[in-house]
C-alpha cells in the first residue's frame, strides 16, 4: 500500500504547530429556509423565475434552440418555469455535463465490526451472521465495485458504481433523442477520483463492465463507453495518533508496527482532480456533478441543471429536510453576514441551537452530499478554494485501533461561494448513502431483520428504516430503470 510520507509530513506539522483543528462553532443567525430566491424545493409543482435577458443568453450560450421554451409562459421580462420545462432544458445540456464519483477506499470502515454493531447492538446481532457472510465477500474491495443493494432472493445486486454509469447512460440516451447530437457530443461523461488502494481494482472491474447486461446495450444505443472514466488518484497519507492521547501527534502504527494509510477525505477532489477539470472545461464541458460512491440516490437531475444554467451562479448544492434520525452530518445556516454555509450539528452549530430551532418547529435543511458545479468559476478559483477549504481531524476507534485522520470535507466549499443555489429534495429519493454494510441491509429490507423492526415499528429509527427501502425501490425503477423479476432486479426489457 501506498503511503505518501512526505505530504503526511507536512499535515502532520501544520497539525502539531496549529492544535486547533477542531471546526469553530460558526456564527449561525438563523436557519434558512426555501425562499424562492436562494433556496427552492425540488418538487413537481415547482415555479422557476428567470429573467428574459438570462433565460435568452443561456439559449445562446450552448446553442438550444428558441423553441425548446415555447411552451414556457412569461410574465413580461420574466420566464415563469416549472419542472417539466426544466427537465426538458435539462436534456438538452446533458453533452456540457460530467459526471463525478467520489470513490471511497477499501470497504475497511463499511465492513468494520465495531462501528457496524454500535449504533444498534441488538439488531446487529440479529443480523451478525449474514452481516458475516457479506464481510467474507466485501472487506479488501473497494466499495464502489461491491453491491449497492441485495437482490430479495440473497443474491448480489448490481454494484454502486456499475449503477451509476447505467444512469448516465440513460440520461444521455433521453438526451441524444431530444437534441439529436451524436456520440462525440457525450464524451468525458463520468470522471472520478480514486486511490493507490483502489485504482487498479477499480480499472480491473470496468473492464468487465463493458459486458454488464445493464450496461452493454446502453453503451451500443448511444456510442458512448462509460467505463473509461477519466480518473486521478488521491495519495494515501498516514494516520496519526488520536488527539486524546495529548499533542503533538505522531504517526499511527498498527500491532505490526506498520504505518496506516487513508485518503485525506474528499475535499482533496479539488487539488487531485486539478488537471482533469481543466482538461474537461477545454474539452466543451461547462457544468461538473460530484457526489459520493456510496449514494444511491445520487444521480442526474436535468432539473438542477437546467436552473444552474440559467441563471449562471456558481454551484447548486442537495439538502433534505432534518429527520428526527439525522443527528451527524451538516446543516445549512444563514451566517449574521447573511452568508450561506453548512456546519456540523455538534461541531460548527451548537446542538442546543439546533434543538432550540427543532423545538420551535423550524425546518432544518441537512446536507444530502451532492454538488453540481460551474465548471468555468471552479477552474478559475481552483486556487483558492484548495488554499482555504480547512483540514479536520476526527478520532476513530475500529478494529485496527485508535488512531485520527486528517481530512478536507468537500461541501465545506459551500462556505466559499457567493452565488450558490440549495435545492431541498426529498431525503430518500436523492439520499441513500450506504456508510456501513449494516445501511446496505437495512435498506434491502433482509430477512434477518425483520422480527426486530417489526417489533420496533413505532419508532423513529424504523420510521427512516422504512423510509429508505422505499427510495431504494424508487431509484432502482425510476433512476436506473431495473425491474423486480423472479426475485431479482433486472434490467427492463
Amino acid at each position: 500500500m501506498a503511503i505518501d510520507l512526505e505530504l503526511g509530513k507536512k499535515i502532520l506539522a501544520a497539525v502539531n504547530a496549529s492544535r486547533n483543528f477542531d471546526v469553530k462553532t460558526l456564527d449561525a443567525d438563523i436557519l434558512p429556509h426555501p425562499d424562492g430566491k436562494d433556496i427552492f424545493i425540488l418538487r413537481s409543482n415547482m415555479k422557476f423565475p428567470v429573467s428574459r435577458k438570462l433565460a435568452e443568453k443561456a439559449l445562446d450560450k450552448f446553442s438550444i434552440p428558441r423553441s425548446a421554451i415555447d411552451d414556457v409562459p412569461c410574465d413580461g421580462d420574466t420566464f415563469c418555469f416549472n419542472y417539466k420545462a426544466l427537465h426538458m432544458l435539462g436534456l438538452y445540456l446533458i453533452p456540457y455535463l460530467s459526471y463525478g464519483i467520489l470513490n471511497g477506499g477499501m470497504a475497511t470502515s463499511y465492513c468494520d465490526v465495531k462501528n457496524n454493531s454500535k449504533f444498534n447492538p441488538e439488531l446487529f446481532a440479529q443480523c451478525q451472521e449474514a452481516f458475516d457472510i457479506l464481510t467474507e465477500k466485501y472487506k479488501g474491495k473497494p466499495k464502489g465495485i461491491t453491491p449497492a443493494y441485495i437482490n430479495p432472493d440473497g443474491t448480489p445486486g448490481y454494484d454502486f458504481i456499475e449503477l451509476k454509469m447505467r444512469s448516465v447512460l440513460r440520461h444521455i440516451k433521453q438526451s441524444q433523442e431530444v437534441t439529436g447530437k451524436g456520440a462525440s457530443e457525450y464524451q468525458y461523461a463520468i470522471f472520478q477520483m480514486t486511490s493507490d488502494n483502489t485504482d487498479s481494482k477499480l480499472a480491473a472491474r470496468y473492464k468487465e463492465y463493458k459486458n454488464s447486461p445493464i450496461l452493454k446495450e446502453l453503451i451500443a444505443q448511444t456510442g458512448v463507453d462509460v467505463t473509461e472514466p477519466e480518473s486521478a488518484i488521491q495519495p494515501l497519507i498516514p494516520a496519526f495518533t488520536p488527539t486524546t492521547a495529548g499533542y503533538p501527534l505522531s504517526f499511527f502504527k498498527d500491532a505490526e508496527g506498520n504505518y496506516y494509510g487513508l485518503p485525506g477525505g474528499h475535499g482533496q477532489n479539488f487539488i487531485v482532480l486539478c488537471d482533469i477539470y481543466k482538461k474537461l472545461l477545454d474539452a466543451g464541458k461547462k457544468f461538473v456533478y460530484l457526489g459520493n460512491v456510496d449514494n444511491i440516490g445520487f444521480t442526474i437531475t436535468p432539473v438542477e441543471l437546467a436552473a444552474l444554467a440559467l441563471t449562471g451562479r456558481q454551484a447548486t448544492f442537495d439538502f433534505s429536510f432534518k429527520t428526527p434520525v439525522d443527528v451527524k452530518g451538516g446543516i445549512l445556516i444563514r451566517e449574521r453576514n447573511g452568508h450561506l454555509t453548512c456546519g456540523d450539528i455538534g461541531r460548527a452549530v451548537s446542538e442546543a441551537f439546533v434543538k432550540k430551532n427543532e423545538d420551535m418547529g423550524m425546518p432544518i435543511l441537512f446536507n444530502c452530499a451532492t454538488g453540481l458545479f460551474n465548471l468555468e468559476y471552479l477552474v478559475e478559483n481552483l486556487e483558492k478554494i484548495i488554499a482555504n477549504l480547512p483540514i479536520r481531524l476526527s478520532n476513530q476507534n475500529k478494529d485496527i485501533g485508535q488512531y485520527s485522520q486528517a481530512e478536507q470535507i468537500t461541501w465545506e466549499v459551500i462556505g466559499l461561494l457567493d452565488n450558490l443555489m440549495i435545492f431541498a429534495v426529498e431525503k430518500y429519493e436523492r439520499f441513500i448513502a450506504s456508510k456501513l454494510l449494516m445501511d446496505n441491509m437495512l435498506a434491502s429490507d433482509l430477512e434477518c431483520a425483520r422480527s426486530y423492526l417489526k417489533e420496533h415499528e413505532d419508532s423513529d429509527f424504523v420510521r427512516a428504516v422504512r423510509a429508505v427501502q422505499k427510495g431504494l425501490v424508487w431509484n432502482l425503477k425510476s433512476q436506473y430503470g431495473l425491474e423486480l423479476e423472479e426475485g431479482r432486479w433486472v434490467a427492463k426489457k
